[in-house]
């Protein structure tokens, strides 16, 4: 981390952190990448009015007056969550520049390193579980009640593998989100929202056990049939 300048009204940051997030729309297609930064202020997070954001190995540079704010019991934070790359492109790795801005133009820079897995972009939805396991992942789950109101957040247990564990322990549940997280915790992965619906589940689960019948049967019918073939052949 460096220091770029000082004064008075100098914004002051003490630390940064980032998260490469990877968001999936649906089944089949790859995922979005963004990044995330955000600093620790010692300052009004109120008073920022712009941030650049830089990458020092390809140069591209990003800059948004629209700053996301958190105020947690003893820091405050400021930065952005929506950093793309340029089209057809994969966010660069390595080292990034961030600067704030205050209302009086006064700046100040801090800089972080910025690592993940590539290959990410390459997995599906329905091969993100065993990928984020293989590198042991952390399965986390998002439950919203009717207004959309968060109403647990947390590590995906067995109590909530399926939509009937979730409306069992949240009968106000409405919809659910699962998300991983690297075991460092700098790279997410979002899976869309689905809805809760018990009913769903079930009518899924009778749909699966009658194509194992019918998978049971043909292979049943074929095993009989290839049976009395061989008897006719030996005779």
């Amino acid at each position: 981390m460096f220091f770029a300048s000082c004064s008075q009204n100098t914004p002051e940051l003490y630390s940064s952190d980032y998260s490469v997030i990877f968001d999936y729309a649906d089944q089949e297609n790859p995922p979005v990448a963004r990044l995330s930064v955000f600093a620790a202020s010692g300052s009004d997070v109120r008073r920022y009015q712009k941030i650049k954001i830089t990458s020092v190995e390809t140069g591209y540079t990003w800059e948004t007056e629209v700053i996301s704010m958190l105020d947690t019991s003893d820091v405050q934070w400021a930065g952005c969550t929506n950093i793309a790359a340029p089209s057809g492109e994969k966010l660069p790795t390595g080292k990034y520049e961030l600067t704030y801005y205050n209302a009086d133009e006064k700046e100040y820079s801090l800089s972080i390193q910025v690592r993940y897995d590539a290959d990410l972009y390459e997995v599906l939805l329905p091969g993100l579980a065993e990928f984020m396991e293989k590198n042991r992942g952390i399965e986390k789950i998002a439950i919203y009640d009717k207004q959309h109101l968060l109403i647990y957040f947390g590590n995906r247990t067995s109590d909530f593998r399926t939509t009937r564990d979730i409306w069992n322990f949240y009968r106000d549940a409405a919809s659910y989100q699962v998300i991983w997280y690297s075991r460092n915790g700098s790279v997410i992965c979002i899976a869309p929202e689905l809805p809760v619906s018990p009913e769903a589940d079930e009518e899924k689960a009778e749909a699966e056990k009658s194509e194992d019948f019918e998978s049971e049967a043909e292979y049943i019918e074929t095993e009989n049939f290839e049976s009395e073939y061989k008897e006719y052949d030996g005779e």
